[in-house]
């Protein structure tokens, strides 16, 4: 088991950032599909989300989150040594990179490195032991770590995005900064099964179906058609025990009770899920927060979402905080670490958008 311990990592800052939209369930008795809504609502606990109609973008809401952080650390760009990026949306191709774009609207130095982490909802222990390993080396002090996903490109337009009455995800970038320094130990668990990779995939994505884009049967009988397919018995399953089995074995093997945590912050999949991961771990539903109701699943950011979301402006400090994301690969992860509230800076909306990257209409003639 790849169990990762760090003395020497510190978190400066932590600043989140959501589209000014919101986009509220609907919840009229009337509509044809009420029944269905009501129990969506139920089982998941989302009742709206933020959600861009203005084609902002993870990078633009990163931007937004990255600058805030910088000012809540008192930390200038140019001094950051590394960005790393976790999206599994890219503005534009994979290869170029969403920390490649942000690296250019930050205008940081060629001397910052910047990549990309795709891993999606499991993204946060990932990208969390990148970039504390990174930071064992000599010439790095400073790394701006930066989450989100875009959402909006699912629809076709405004207007059926507009007129969607129920969904599952929403938007939202988070940027935390970290750095080498005597800290609390940060402590990080890692897993993965490539078994279950199509319990949670989109088969027409990528070379292996290029020239099969056409319905076809999935390993478990049902039909595709396209979009993003999830097997939701398979990936409860997943979640609720083999999850909740290495958060149980993570802490053991720290020689630590869950209930010596102030939180433990699980990845916003659904409620019902959430709700069965705290029931199974015997830990108070108070000191599992959640941002479901308001932000929707927000795959790869909801974990440091719902940390800024919970946390800021806490009177306790520092807290001890135990964090599990999982998903895509199948993949999955726990941390321990030691969060001091006062560097959260306060979420904000934004509408910001960069214009320098959209493609212009080629002039009449």
């Amino acid at each position: 088991m790849a169990f990762l311990h760090f003395d020497n990592i510190g978190i400066a800052a932590l600043a989140g950032a959501l589209p000014e939209h919101v986009q509220k369930i609907d919840l009229d008795p009337q509509h044809p599909r009420a029944a269905y809504i009501a129990n969506f609502v139920k089982q998941t606990g989302i009742r709206q989300r933020h959600i861009s109609i203005t084609e902002q973008t993870a990078t633009d809401l990163g931007y937004t989150a990255l600058c805030r952080a910088l000012d809540r650390a008192g930390w200038a760009p140019e001094s950051l040594d590394a960005l790393i990026f976790m999206s599994q949306t890219p503005d534009f191709n994979p290869a170029t990179g969403n920390a490649h774009v942000l690296h250019n609207h930050m205008r940081l130095g060629e001397q910052v490195l910047a990549f990309d982490i795709t891993l999606g909802c499991s993204s946060f222990p990932y990208g969390l032991s990148v970039c504390a390993s990174l930071l064992q080396q000599a010439s790095i002090n400073r790394i701006a770590m930066v989450s989100g996903d875009t959402v909006w490109p699912r629809y076709r337009s405004v207007k059926k995005l507009l007129e969607d009455p129920v969904f599952l995800n929403g938007e939202g970038s988070t940027a935390l900064l970290l750095e080498k320094r005597e800290a609390s130990p940060v402590d990080i668990s890692l897993h993965s099964d490539g078994a279950g990779y199509c319990f949670l995939y989109e088969p027409w994505i990528g070379a292996r179906n290029a020239w099969r884009r056409r319905p076809g049967r999935m390993p478990n009988g049902e039909t595709y058609d396209g979009g993003g397919y999830m097997d939701g018995m398979e990936i409860t399953a997943f979640s609720t025990m083999r999850v909740v089995d290495s958060i149980r074995a993570f802490v053991e093997h720290l020689g630590a009770s869950i209930q010596d945590y102030d939180g433990v912050v699980l990845h916003q999949a659904n409620l019902q899920i959430v709700k069965t991961m705290a029931r199974r771990l015997k830990v108070d539903k108070a000191r599992v927060p959640t941002t479901l109701e308001r932000f929707g699943n927000t795959n790869g950011a909801s974990a440091t979402l719902t940390m800024a979301d919970a946390y800021a402006g806490s009177p306790q400090s520092p807290l001890r905080l135990l964090i599990s994301a999982f998903g895509i690969g199948l993949s999955w992860g726990v941390v321990s670490l030691s969060l001091d509230p006062a560097v959260i800076a306060p979420m904000v909306t934004c509408s910001n958008r960069f214009e320098d990257d959209f493609l212009k209409p080629l002039s009449a003639g």
